[in-house]
């Protein structure tokens, strides 16, 4: 207990001794963890949207006219079988012709001296993965009772594509910043540590262990780790909060969620990337001054 009771009032008398490089390794800190915030909650929308997109991605299946009732109910439970459909829904004739007609209200002339309703019945489907759409498609070919089978196939390839480069490019965007992070906050912990040198080379002198001389050190990272990441999370979620209500305002025709990162997760990340860049940076930066 006594032991604990010196680490911590080391920590202290050193937090206050060098104030202003304690200071500086906040900002540092800060400044990181909020850019490192503003790309999450970015790559956390972004990610959010293009699965709206992707899930925009369905299969019609366009019937025969001469289809009847009991063929439309077996494929029903042949489609609701397979296991990459989330749903399928039955359009009618009947009700194709009516949303057709209620796209075009403005038009209604259109529909004048209509014989007969030209229009095929169809299933709707939804995937629970879009991009097993080519696959699904596939199985209704050759069916009697199918006249066509549309998914986009050339629009849904395209969009395929462009979210896997998007990912991939948000990804090592997170692993680059995430690098120059630790570099960025390391070297500052290092400066503040080497202010202080001369105390680490008196107490090695005087036969202190290795770890009893760091153990304030890694106290002191954890500590500015942790206030520099606190101050960044109060930011970037009273930021987001700001910004996104406006692009959902500008950006009506897409989906773009209320939280797609909540505070919870972010603070879990932000807290624990600080802190353990505030420590693992206090107790490489204090190695060189050990060998003594």
């Amino acid at each position: 207990m006594g032991k604990i009771r010196f680490f911590f009032g080391e920590a202290l008398r050193s937090l206050w001794r060098n104030y202003f490089m304690t200071v500086a390794a906040m900002v540092t800190v800060f400044l990181s963890m909020f850019v490192l915030g503003v790309v999450l909650v970015f790559v956390y929308n972004i990610n959010a949207v293009l699965k709206d997109v992707e899930q925009k991605v369905e299969i019609t299946v366009y019937l025969k006219d001469s289809v009847t009732s009991t063929e439309v109910e077996a494929l029903q439970k042949q489609i609701l079988a397979m296991p990459e459909v989330k749903d399928s829904q039955f359009v009618s004739k009947d009700e194709a012709l009516k949303r057709l007609k209620e796209d075009l209200k403005d038009h209604p002339e259109l529909f004048e001296g209509l014989a007969k309703n030209p229009l095929p019945a169809s299933f709707e489907i939804s995937l629970k993965d879009p991009q097993q759409a080519s696959v699904v498609a596939a199985r209704f070919n050759g069916k009697p009772m199918v006249e066509e089978v549309r998914y986009g196939k050339e629009l849904a390839e395209r969009i395929f594509r462009v979210t896997s480069v998007i990912r991939n490019i948000s990804l090592v965007f997170i692993i680059l910043l995430g690098g120059v992070s630790i570099l960025l906050i390391s070297n500052t912990i290092r400066l503040s540590i080497y202010a202080r040198r001369r105390e680490v080379e008196i107490m090695k002198l005087v036969g202190a262990t290795n770890w009893f001389i760091r153990w304030p050190f890694i106290i002191e990272g954890l500590a500015v780790g942790l206030v520099g990441a606190v101050l960044a999370l109060i930011f970037v979620t009273l930021g987001t909060n700001f910004v996104m209500d406006r692009i959902r305002g500008a950006l009506m025709f897409l989906t773009v969620p209320a939280s797609a990162v909540s505070v919870a997760q972010l603070a879990v990340i932000l807290l624990g990337v600080g802190a353990l860049i505030g420590a693992v940076g206090s107790g490489l930066g204090l190695r060189r001054f050990l060998n003594v």
